[in-house]
Order: C-alpha cells, then structure tokens, then sequence
C-alpha cells in the first residue's frame, strides 16, 4: 500500500474518533472506539498508529498546522510587518480551531497532564515554528531560538484565553496585547540579551532528548 493511501486511511480513523474524542477526552479506549463503530479492525489501527492514541492526537494537530499553512497563501502576508504577520496567522489559527472548540479543549486539557509533557512540548514548539516559518523568518542561531521562545510564551496565553472563552474578539485583543508587551517581535534580540545563552540551550537539550523529534 502507498503512501497516499495510507494517509487517505489515517485521515478516516481520525475523523471517526474526533467524535469519541469529544465526549470522553483522549485515551488508549479511542481506538477501541473507532474499532467498535467503523469498518477498521483494532488490529489494522494499531498497525496505523503504532505508538497508540498519542499518535492519533499528534496527526491531529498536525492538520491544524497544515490548514494553517494553506489558509496562509490568501493572507497577503508580504506587504506586512513581521508582527503583524505573526498576529495574521495566530488568527487564522484561532478561527481555524473555532471549528471545533470543543476537540481542541479536550486535547489542550489532555496535553496538560505532567505525563503529557514531552507531547505537549513537541506539539507547541511545531506550532511557533511553523508560524515563524510561513512569517517568512531566516534568523538562526540566538535570533532563531529566542523568536520561538518568546511565541511559544504568547501562543500559550492566548490559547487558554481561546479555551476559556468563547468572544473570538476578546481573545485577539489578548494577543494584541501580548505581541504590544514583547513590542516588536524583529528586535527582540536587543531586548532579551540577559537570555541570550539560556534559549538555545533549552531547546536543543528539548531537541537531543527527543521533545522535537519527528
């Protein structure tokens, strides 16, 4: 079986256990579920998803990530400033999981959970660099490391305001308000020169333990 096929089947397991996943949160028991309920044998989902349901939820937030990615090509992001770039595709962002609010807290909650940390930092860090990436950043080495820190910093506020509220406008303003307190997000090398060897250093140890990995 090819590549396309095999995703084409991913794709269908995990539309069939979003549903399950909104009533009872993410566990091992989802992929009994969608054996339960679908023409998928346990044993054919397991073979899909050999590291269980954390796979599952990961391939999840990775189509956010590449529905993001397309929604971006509409955004005339070129004519604009770098944070405001930033501010476009965390929007995008937020209304692309207004879709489904109700999966999206039940995974952010789940993420939250200590033995959940490793997943919960692989998962952020994919969302602040891809959102730097389509921002069409080309830093590297201390730029490249503090940029993502600090969104990591603002993504996290503004997604547990997201979770807890259901005014969109209201959790925008909150992201205004924590690009203004970082001010302009090109030159915040000049102002957290006091971190400069703390950053990198966090997350290339996150990168050599395997927090990052693909």
């Amino acid at each position: 079986m090819n590549n396309i096929n095999l995703k084409k089947l991913r794709n269908q397991i995990l539309e069939q256990a979003k549903k399950h996943v909104e009533k009872k949160g993410w566990s091992e028991q989802i992929l009994l579920d969608v054996a339960r309920d679908s023409k998928f044998k346990y044993s054919e989902i397991a073979l899909l998803f050999p590291k269980g349901y954390s796979t599952l939820l990961e391939m999840y937030l990775n189509t956010i990530n590449d529905k993001m990615t397309e929604g971006s090509r509409k955004i005339n992001l070129i004519q604009l400033r770098v944070h405001q770039r930033i501010k476009e595709l965390i929007v995008l962002r937020l209304r692309i999981m207004s879709n489904e609010k109700k999966l999206i807290s039940k995974t952010y909650f789940h993420l939250l959970l200590p033995q959940n940390f490793k997943l919960a930092s692989k998962c952020l860090y994919k969302v602040v660099d891809q959102t730097w990436f389509l921002a069409g950043d080309q830093s590297t080495d201390f730029n490249f490391y503090t940029k993502r820190g600090i969104l990591a910093s603002i993504y996290s506020t503004v997604i547990l305001h997201f979770i807890n509220n259901n005014n969109l406008d209201q959790t925008i303003d909150i992201l205004n308000k924590q690009l203004k307190r970082v001010s302009k997000i090109p030159k915040i090398k000049n102002k957290f020169k006091k971190i400069k060897d703390i950053i990198p250093r966090v997350f290339k140890l996150i990168n050599n333990i395997g927090f990052l990995k693909q």
